[in-house]
């Protein structure tokens, strides 16, 4: 029984895979219930690892930080794979004007979460992770991240969990606004 107990309440590589394993399979069958026709689908997987962490469930650091990487690795090259063959094609058509619209839009966002910083400082890092989370940037969660760790180079990695709240409060909202007709 003792293996049971550390494989739930210890920091091993075994401890790490089964918490993801539990947060993505009650995530993936919590989301495909819908409320009046509604569901969150792999949304879910975010609020459900919110709640385990809620109740103090965590994992080594040194594992969650190889396993953000190697997610965001893998994250940004199957949108890679997805988008770059027709990536090119896009410009014949009307691929100028729509990412020109794009970094418009991107523009607007961040002078609105620069708004909503300076008329609430309390909100501090969180605003990086709403405007990730806003405009369904995953590698942008990330890079953030990267520039955090930067500035203090001590050789710690340093989590900030006000990024992963916002982006995780915000992602949902931003999905459903970029999936609506």
């Amino acid at each position: 029984m003792e293996w049971l107990t550390n494989l739930i309440c210890g920091t091993s590589i075994a401890h790490t895979a089964f918490l993801y394993a539990l947060v993505i399979a009650a995530g993936v069958l919590l989301g495909r219930i819908k409320i009046f026709g509604v569901s969150l689908g792999v949304t879910f997987v975010l609020f459900v690892g919110i709640l385990l962490g809620h109740f103090g469930l965590s994992v080594n650091g040194e594992i969650l930080h190889f396993v953000k990487e190697f997610g965001l690795i893998l994250f940004v090259f199957s949108i890679g794979l997805q988008v770059g063959p027709g990536f090119f094609a896009s410009f014949k058509s009307e691929g100028i004007k729509l990412n020109m619209m794009a970094m418009a839009i991107i523009a607007l966002n961040i002078i609105v979460a620069l708004v909503i910083f300076f008329f609430d400082d309390s909100i501090g890092l969180m605003i990086v992770g709403i405007l990730s989370g806003a405009v369904t940037n995953t590698p942008g969660l990330g890079a953030a991240e990267q520039a955090l760790n930067q500035l203090y180079t001590d050789g710690v990695i340093y989590e900030v969990p006000q990024l992963a709240l916002g982006y995780a409060v915000a992602y949902p909202l931003g999905l459903s606004a970029s999936s609506s007709p």
